[in-house]
C-alpha cells in the first residue's frame, strides 16, 4: 500500500515536471514567434523557433546554399535564428561593419574562437587590438610594397610555369588547384618569413596546406557549438583533441625559429618581410606585441595568403573551361597583348579589361569567403538598412548569398564577365551588394596583393598554354563550404604548350 502510493506520487510529481516542459517550450516557441523582436522579419518558422535547423546546415556544409535560397524566397532580409538576422542589401554593409554608427563599430560573435591559444588578426575581437596589428602590417600591403615584391612574385610564378610545361609535355594531367597551393604556400613563407616551403622547387605540397583546410573546417564546428552555452565547452575539448591544431603550431613555431636565427646572424632577406614588420619596428609608435601573439599572427598570414588565391585562380580556371566563349575572349585579349612572357608584369596586366571582369564575376560567383562575418549589435540597438534591430542581435551578410541572390543580378547562377563591363543587359545588377573584400576597418588587407597575384598568373598560364577541363572535374564546385574554404577536390586538367620550348 505504502508503494503503490509512493509510485502514484512519482508519476504525478514526473506529469508535473513535464508538463511544466511542455508549458515552458510551448510558451518560447509562441513567444519567439509573435512576441520576440524580430519576430516582424520574414523567414522560416522553424528557424525562428531554433539555431538547430541552423546548425544543421552547417554541420552539412551547406548553409551558404540554404541562406541564399532562403534571401530567394523572403526577400534582403531573413530571420536565420531566433535571435539572428542576414542580409542581402547594399546599405548592410554600412550598418553592419562600419565603424561609424553610434556606440562604436560591432563587435565580432566569435563565442569559441581562440584557434591557437590567443587571437590574431582575422578573429580578433578587440577593436583596439585589431587596429594596432593591422597598422603595424598595413606597409607590407601598400601598392608600393607589392610593387616591390614583385620579383620575388614573378620568381615563384616562373617556377610555376616551368612545373607546368614539364607535365605538359608529357601529357600529363594536372591538377591545377594542387599547384596553385604550391605556389600559394611558397609565397606565403617567403613574403612572410624570407624563406619558402619549397614546394614549387620539389614538387611537394607543404603539410599545412591540408591541415588549414581541417583548421577551417573545425573552426565552422566550433562557432556552431559555440551558440550553445551547455555545448561551448565540447567545441574547446574537440579542438583541444584534434592533432591538427598542433601540426599547425610547429609549422609556424619552426618558420618564427628560422627566422629568428637568421636575424641573429644578421641576414635580411631580399624585402622586408610581414615577420620583420611585426618584430622589427623599433621606430613604430605601435606597441609591440608579444611572442605568442606574433606567431598568431605569423599562422593567419599564411592561411590568408596561400588559400585565398589558389582558390580564386581555381574558380577562375574551371569556369573559364566550363565557358569555352569566354575562354576564347580572354585568350585573344591576353595573347594580342603581350609579345613574350616578360611583358606581362602587374602594371601591364591592368589593362587586360576582360581579364579583371573574369576575376571579378568568379569572385562574384565564388566569393573566398563564402561564409559570414557576423557580428552583434550593440547594447542600445543600432539602425540596419532603416530598421532599428536591438541590441544583441547577431548580424550579418552571407557572401555566397549575396552574390547569387537574383532580385540584384541578373542570371545569379550564369558566368557572365561582361556585366562588369558596362554590358546594357546587366546594368540593373546591384553590384553593392556584395564586397568580396569585406567592408569597413577590416576588410581584407592583402586584397591588392591577392589581386595582382591571379592577374599574373592567369595571364602567364593563358598566354603559355590552352587548356581543357577534364571529365574527372565537370563538378569540380559542387562541393561544400566552410566559413573560409569550400571543401574543393583536385581540379584535373590537361595542358598544351602554344609556345614551345620558351
Amino acid at each position: 500500500m505504502y508503494k503503490t502510493a509512493m509510485l502514484d506520487k512519482s508519476v504525478q510529481t514526473g506529469g508535473a515536471i513535464c508538463s511544466l516542459v511542455i508549458i515552458y517550450v510551448v510558451t518560447k516557441v509562441i513567444w519567439r514567434l509573435c512576441f520576440h523582436p524580430l519576430s516582424k522579419y520574414p523567414g522560416p518558422k522553424p528557424w525562428a523557433v531554433t539555431s538547430l535547423i541552423n546548425t544543421f546546415y552547417v554541420f552539412k556544409a551547406t548553409r551558404i546554399y540554404k541562406i541564399s535560397e532562403l534571401h530567394n524566397k523572403y526577400g534582403p532580409v531573413v530571420r536565420v535564428g531566433p535571435n539572428e538576422l542576414s542580409y542581402v542589401d547594399e546599405q548592410a554593409w554600412k550598418g553592419i561593419y562600419s565603424a561609424h554608427k553610434p556606440g562604436g563599430e560591432l563587435q565580432k560573435h566569435m563565442p569559441a574562437i581562440n584557434a591557437l591559444g590567443g587571437y590574431g588578426i582575422f578573429h580578433n575581437p578587440n577593436d583596439a587590438e585589431h587596429a594596432r596589428i593591422r597598422k603595424l602590417l598595413s606597409t607590407g600591403f601598400s601598392e608600393k610594397a607589392i610593387r616591390d615584391r614583385e620579383g620575388i612574385i614573378q620568381r615563384y610564378i616562373s617556377l610555376l610555369m616551368t612545373r607546368m610545361r614539364e607535365r605538359a609535355g608529357r601529357g600529363d594531367m594536372v591538377d591545377a588547384t594542387w599547384w596553385f597551393d604550391c605556389l600559394g604556400a611558397d609565397l606565403a613563407g617567403e613574403l612572410g618569413y624570407g624563406e619558402s616551403f619549397g614546394a614549387l622547387e620539389t614538387s611537394t605540397l607543404p603539410d599545412f596546406v591540408p591541415v588549414i583546410d581541417k583548421l577551417l573546417r573545425g573552426l565552422t564546428i566550433g562557432l556552431a557549438l559555440g551558440q550553445y552555452p551547455i555545448l561551448r565547452n565540447i567545441g574547446g575539448v574537440l579542438r583541444k583533441m584534434s592533432p591538427f591544431e598542433g601540426i599547425f603550431k610547429e609549422i609556424v613555431g619552426s618558420k618564427v625559429g628560422r627566422r629568428e636565427k637568421r636575424f641573429d646572424a644578421g641576414q635580411t632577406a631580399e624585402v622586408r618581410d610581414f615577420y620583420s614588420l611585426l618584430t622589427r619596428n623599433e621606430g613604430e609608435a605601435v606597441q609591440q606585441l608579444s611572442p605568442k601573439t606574433i606567431r598568431i599572427i605569423s599562422g593567419d598570414l599564411i592561411v590568408g595568403g596561400s588559400d585565398t588565391t589558389a582558390t580564386g585562380l581555381s574558380v577562375a580556371i574551371y569556369l573559364l573551361l566550363k565557358n569555352p566563349s569566354k575562354l576564347e575572349i580572354l585568350t585573344k585579349e591576353i595573347r594580342s597583348a603581350f609579345t613574350s612572357e616578360d611583358e606581362i608584369t602587374m602594371i601591364s596586366t591592368n589593362s587586360l579589361k576582360y581579364q579583371s571582369a573574369v576575376i571579378s564575376e568568379s569572385m562574384r560567383m565564388y566569393p573566398a569567403g563564402p561564409e559570414t562575418t557576423r557580428r552583434i549589435t550593440n547594447d542600445g540597438g543600432n539602425v540596419i538598412c532603416g530598421q532599428f534591430v536591438p541590441g544583441g542581435t547577431l548580424v550579418g551578410v552571407y557572401h555566397w548569398a549575396a552574390g547569387h541572390n537574383k532580385a540584384a543580378w541578373k542570371d545569379a547562377d550564369s558566368f557572365v564577365p561582361e556585366r562588369w563591363l558596362g554590358d546594357k543587359r546587366y546594368e540593373g545588377d546591384v553590384r553593392g551588394v556584395l564586397n568580396v573584400w569585406n567592408s569597413g576597418p577590416r576588410n581584407c588587407l592583402g586584397q591588392n596583393f591577392a589581386l595582382a597575384h591571379m592577374k599574373l598568373v592567369l595571364a602567364r598560364l593563358i598566354w603559355t598554354f590552352d587548356l581543357e577541363l577534364c571529365s574527372e572535374s565537370e563538378d569540380y564546385m559542387n562541393v561544400g563550404a566552410s566559413v573560409l574554404v569550400y571543401h574543393k577536390g583536385p581540379l584535373m586538367i590537361r595542358m598544351k604548350s602554344v609556345r614551345g620550348g620558351d
